[in-house]
């Protein structure tokens, strides 16, 4: 018994020798992990306090506050000067507190790590500018040269920094002086092009661009884009021509300097300059007519019919089996149809000319020529699209210059009947038959037209809106007024409709006279519809009823001006100036006297043929209103009057 109990002390003091062992290193283990925490609290703390103070210096940064901003990246670079970030952020609050000393010593000390670092050497340079140290930028920026003076790099660097202290001038010096140490003449050009352009130096500017396109011609589309930057001025333009002009009798075979300068003729209106050097392009890369027709269309799209009459006819004669054939004779006649209308007197008196015997010159009457080239279009190429289209135009000439309303009728209908294959032409022609009927009085078969069209799926959108527009008319026209808004309501909110303007035009006209009484509002859309109809005796009854019954009505004006139109239309131009003139002095205030003006100086050149006064009244809409969309057409007349050169 008592072996045996000592036996189980002996064993029990092993057993709580081990545990205490045991105990004893978890202990220490945890002593350990215990130190070591603390150990990273205190580091994680010093690592902590400056990305607060950057924080909060960012903070300063973005409110304003530079100064206070400034101390804290001081207190950072201090601890940190190694710190690039820290250093571009400090460099960037003395140069906003303009503390430019402690710039510069600031890079000073950061070179004296790094003496041959381009990036510190240009912001130097810089820094010395903004304090008008020149020699000092000078000498940093030479420094800064002289590290690599082989690298295209370095000059750009330099330069760049110059550029943005607006040396524009030591700019162009830096990149030639790098030209002469690389020995290639055409390096930099771009850049040196657009700094000529900068300091409006257009000359040079052309010729580093030049130096460009000889080196890859190619580059056209880009040097042209690039001399579009000046060519708007006139200096500019003139400067860029005259260049161009030097190098193609330098260089007469060279078909990229061609193509810029007809590119250039083209940009200034000179379109008789800019056919001779498409010829020559067309002719040298055998293109068989095809930059002959694309510059006719150009020229056509940009007013200048002469020019585009030319390569039109050029083609059809020279390439009589041109691929777009039938596209270039209908774009003749386009250019016929076009020029006509040049002298139809601003279509300010609606689509027949009131002056009939302007212009002296035409040994023909206007759109006679036109017609007659549509029809060939039909002819030689009947049952296509471009017939259709040649058949459409005669139908709209017939109908806006000569009121031939049957002539017009006849060809829509059968333009209806023919061509269904065309639905864009078609829907075009619906609604041309549509006004045909309006002008020949029958309304109804008119707003069968416009239904018809309106009601179609919305393929056609514009044409569809254009329909809804002529509705609306017709409601108009027949003093359903409600009827009127309601439709041209839809139509006034799409902007970007061409349509929505005379949506708008009509809406605001209805609304400001539909008053309580709508009569002077109904009288004068009955005159509106004989006059569209041409009955102008009636229209002129009409009107004339309306001044007398009720002077006092929002509507009086606009009816003065149509007195005037249809007094000029029945080539009374005595009595057309004296319904414009009552407007001008009873209605001072009115949106539609600068047109007046316009009128009034039409009819006195064109009907009455008294020079002085139109010369005089033009002039008078000149003083008056200069931001006139018809100061343009009426000093350009005073002009043609005078006998100036134009």
């Amino acid at each position: 018994m008592d072996i045996d109990f000592f036996c189980y002390i002996k064993r029990y003091s092993e057993a709580a020798r081990k545990v205490a062992t045991v105990n004893i290193i978890i202990m220490r283990t945890l002593f350990i992990t215990l130190l070591l925490l603390e150990c990273c609290a205190v580091a994680g703390a010093q690592k902590v306090e400056p990305d607060i103070k950057y924080r909060l210096a960012e903070s300063y940064d973005r409110s304003g506050d530079y100064e206070s901003a400034m101390k804290l990246y001081e207190q950072l670079f201090t601890k940190d000067s190694t710190n690039m970030v820290i250093f571009d952020a400090l460099r960037r609050d003395y140069l906003q507190l303009k503390r430019y000393d402690e710039a510069i010593a600031l890079i000073q000390t950061m070179l004296r790590a790094s003496p041959n670092d381009l990036g510190l050497l240009v912001q130097l340079g810089s820094t010395y500018v903004l304090k008008s140290d020149e020699a000092k930028a000078t000498e940093a920026w030479d420094r800064a040269i002289g590290v690599d003076p082989k690298r295209e790099t370095t000059y750009r660097l330099v330069a760049s920094t110059m550029m943005q202290s607006r040396l524009f001038e030591r700019a162009i010096a830096t990149y030639q002086r790098g030209r002469m140490v690389m020995g290639d003449p055409n390096l930099f050009s771009a850049d040196i092009a657009y700094l000529y352009g900068v300091t409006l130096n257009y000359t040079e500017a052309t010729r580093e661009y030049l130096k460009m396109l000889h080196q890859n011609p190619s580059q056209l589309g880009f040097v042209q884009s690039r001399i579009a930057m000046y060519t708007g001025r006139t200096s500019g333009l003139t400067a860029a021509t005259q260049v161009v002009e030097e190098a193609v009798k330098t260089d007469a075979n060279n078909l990229s300097l061609h193509q810029l300068l007809a590119w250039m003729y083209m940009e200034g209106k000179k379109f008789d300059k800019a056919y001779t050097v498409i010829k020559f392009i067309d002719s040298k890369t055998n293109a068989g007519g095809h930059e002959l027709c694309n510059f006719a269309e150009r020229a056509l799209r940009e007013r200048a019919y002469d020019a585009a009459s030319k390569a039109f006819q050029e083609v059809m004669s020279t390439f009589p089996m041109f691929d777009r054939a039938a596209q270039v004779k209908f774009g003749y006649a386009r250019t016929l149809e076009e020029s006509d209308a040049e002298t139809d007197t601003l279509k300010l008196f609606g689509g027949t000319n009131p002056f009939p015997e302007h212009p002296e010159s035409e040994s023909k009457p206007l759109f006679t020529g036109a017609i007659a080239a549509y029809h060939r279009v039909v002819t030689q190429y009947p049952n296509t699209e471009i017939a259709g289209r040649s058949l459409l135009r005669i139908a709209t000439l017939k109908q806006e210059k000569f009121f031939d309303l049957d002539g017009a009728r006849s060809v829509l209908e059968s333009l209806a009947k023919q061509y269904v294959q065309f639905p864009s032409v078609i829907s075009e022609a619906t609604l041309r038959l549509g006004d045909v009927y309006v002008a020949l009085g029958n309304l109804t078969l008119a707003e069968e037209q416009y239904q018809a069209l309106a009601g179609t799926s919305p393929v056609f959108s514009e044409q569809k809106e254009k329909a809804t527009l002529r509705l609306a008319e017709l409601n108009y026209f027949q003093n359903r007024f409600q009827d009127a808004l309601s439709k041209l309501k839809g139509l006034t909110t799409n902007a970007r409709s061409d349509v929505t303007n005379d949506a708008l035009t009509l809406q605001i006209f209805i609304l400001e006279n539909l008053k309580p009484s709508d009569v002077a509002l109904k009288e004068f859309a009955k005159a509106d519809l004989l006059q569209r109809q041409h009955k102008y005796s009636e229209a002129l009854q009409v009107f004339e009823s309306t001044v007398k019954s009720f002077p006092k009505s929002d509507v009086i004006d606009e009816t003065l001006i149509n007195i005037g139109d249809v007094y000029t239309q029945m080539a009374r131009y005595a009595d057309a100036i004296a319904a414009y003139d009552r407007l001008l002095k009873e209605f001072p205030e009115s949106i539609f006297l600068d047109r007046t003006l316009m009128k009034i100086g039409q009819v006195y050149q064109l009907g009455l043929k008294e020079k002085p006064k139109a010369i005089e009244t033009y002039q008078q809409l000149l003083e008056k209103y200069p931001n006139s969309i018809y100061v343009t057409e009426a000093r350009r007349r005073v002009r043609e009057l005078r006998g100036d050169n134009i």
